[in-house]
């Protein structure tokens, strides 16, 4: 899996560009707010439909412009080959993917699996349990074909439920949700949790050579309370979630959370080591995604540099390098850039303007 042709139209600072990658090691250097992420940010639009800043969208339309377009070519494992396409103008943003119109983020998601490492990625393990499902939920729907069916009724369910709930229905009129969020919910848990047995069985390889012998530890917590299933849960917590308004307990409340030995990551680790850990995660996912479906992800890192010492980014860059798919990665200046991703591609850029070489 690997992107072969990537088109910038009226995107940021971009007024056009065009580039054909390399379908490994991908290097992007230039000075601060040369447009260096807003590349990345393309391909992440081209994978997840979405920007990973915390901007949105709409700000991602170059000034004087009225709409943007990102059109990217994906060469897949089978030989076959997909065109995606993002645009957005002041009436919203629309897929495509070989050309047909309707399109949804879904079939950008399955179509172009990638993972991103930004600056702020230390947000996996410091920050609330929302950043760490969608960390397991990423590579549970990859892998695990039951469970983005169950997850999207699961989530029907829910809305109607809180609907009642908010609207102080009467309790029959609340219940009569339970039944078909308890099946839903159980296949999203019995998937997570298969996810997490392999995702646990391979990570202390992979953590072992990126942060020594300290051992990684996850812990799953499913989102609901007590031995006898989330359907008791459920009738356990109606009173308060009537209070509150809302259903407090089920898949969508999960987390995931990562130890080093006796400590919490967040708590043991500085922040160049909880890149390294957070790293580790994703390569881990990475190597899970090949191993079972013989597809490698596109992978994104954003100054890679940062927070990391010369030992560290060589080590990683060994590790990258040897993931066998393809990668694009951001720095400040080439003399960051470790040996071990020197044979890729070299691309420059400067006000907007994107050269290779």
């Amino acid at each position: 899996m690997h992107l072969t042709r990537l088109r910038l139209h009226d995107f940021r600072c971009f007024a056009s560009a065009d580039i054909e990658p390399d379908p490994s090691i991908n290097v992007i250097t230039g000075d601060n707010a040369s447009g260096k992420t807003t590349l990345l940010e393309a391909i992440y639009f081209l994978g997840r439909g979405q920007s990973f800043r915390q901007s949105g969208p709409r700000p991602a339309i170059r000034a004087g412009a009225s709409a943007f377009t990102v059109t990217g070519d994906i060469a897949v494992p089978d030989g076959r080959s997909h065109r995606l396409g993002v645009s957005r103008d002041k009436r919203g943003i629309k897929y495509r993917r070989d050309g047909e119109s309707n399109t949804n983020r879904i079939d950008l998601i399955s179509t172009l699996p990638l993972q991103m490492v930004d600056p702020n990625v230390h947000r996996l393990l410091e920050q609330g349990p929302r950043y760490r499902r969608h960390f397991l939920d990423w590579g549970v729907f990859h892998v695990e074909h039951a469970f983005f069916p169950a997850w999207r009724r699961f989530r029907r369910a829910l809305k109607q439920r809180n609907r009642a709930l908010k609207s102080r229905m009467s309790k029959a009129d609340i219940v009569v949700w339970d039944a078909e969020l308890v099946r839903a919910a159980e296949i999203v848990d019995a998937s997570r949790r298969a996810y997490i047995d392999h995702l646990y069985a391979n990570l202390p390889d992979q953590s072992a050579k990126l942060l020594g012998d300290e051992p990684v530890v996850l812990e799953y917590d499913c989102g609901w309370r007590g031995e006898d299933g989330y359907g008791a849960a459920l009738a356990a917590s109606l009173d308060q979630d009537v209070r509150a308004g809302f259903t407090q307990q089920g898949p969508h409340r999960a987390d995931l959370r990562v130890s080093i030995a006796t400590a919490a990551a967040r708590d043991w680790v500085s922040r160049g080591q909880q890149k390294i850990l957070t790293t580790a995660m994703l390569l881990t996912q990475a190597r899970l995604l090949y191993a079972r479906r013989q597809v490698r992800p596109v992978l994104l890192i954003d100054d890679m540099a940062a927070e990391l010492g010369a030992r560290y980014r060589q080590v990683l860059a060994e590790e990258i390098a040897g993931l066998g798919g393809q990668c694009f990665l951001t720095f400040l200046e080439p003399s960051l850039v470790p040996d071990a991703l020197k044979d890729g591609a070299m691309f420059h850029v400067e006000h907007g303007t994107l050269r290779r070489g």
